[in-house]
C-alpha cells in the first residue's frame, strides 16, 4: 500500500452504453467539459450492479448503494449504529481469514456468511480493497453478492 506505483489513475476511460452500435470512444477526463472523476465514481457506484458500501477500516459504513439497502434492509439513519457483527457473522473462520488477509495485503475476497436487518443469514461473496481518501483518511470499498441462489444451483446440480 505505500508504493505509489500501485494506485491507478486512469487518465482516459473508454465508454459505451450496451445499447450503442458506436464504436467504444475514448473520453480524456483532463478535457474541461469532461465529467470528473468524482461524478464518474459516484455514477458508478450508485448504478453497480451488486452492493457496495464504503467503510471507514474499523467497522463504521460510511457510504452504501441502493443494492446494500436492498440486500442488507437497512434505511439511511440506521447505517450510523451499523456494527461489522450486524452484517457478518465476525467469529466464522473465513471471516477472520479474510479481515487478516485485507490487513496484510490491502485487498482480499472471501466466501462468507452476512446477516440482513431481519436476522437472516446468507451466503455471500466479498472483495474488498484498503485506500486512502483525497483527505488521507482509510477506507474500504467493498462489494457484496449473494450468492444463495447459485448454492442451491450447485446442490441441486449434485443431487
Amino acid at each position: 500500500m505505500d508504493n505509489p506505483s500501485n494506485i491507478i489513475t486512469p487518465e482516459i476511460i473508454s465508454v459505451q452504453t450496451p445499447t450503442s452500435s458506436a464504436p467504444l470512444k475514448a473520453i480524456d477526463i483532463n478535457e474541461p467539459d469532461c465529467i470528473t472523476t468524482g461524478q464518474l465514481y459516484d455514477a458508478v457506484y450508485e448504478n453497480a450492479f451488486h452492493a457496495m458500501y464504503i467503510g471507514n477500516g474499523g467497522g463504521k459504513v460510511i457510504k452504501f448503494n441502493k443494492k446494500f439497502s436492498q440486500l442488507f434492509g437497512f434505511s439511511i439513519p440506521e447505517t450510523e449504529q451499523i456494527k461489522p457483527a450486524d452484517l457478518f457473522e465476525t467469529n466464522d473462520p473465513a471471516f477472520i481469514s479474510f479481515i487478516n488477509e485485507r490487513k496484510q495485503k490491502g485487498i482480499a475476497k472471501a466466501e462468507i456468511r452476512c446477516i440482513k436487518k431481519s436476522g437472516e443469514r446468507f451466503p455471500c461473496r466479498i472483495s474488498s480493497i484498503i485506500y486512502e481518501s483525497d483527505k488521507g483518511e482509510k477506507r474500504s470499498m467493498n462489494t457484496l453478492i449473494n450468492i444463495s441462489k447459485s448454492i442451491q444451483a450447485r446442490w441441486n446440480v449434485a443431487g
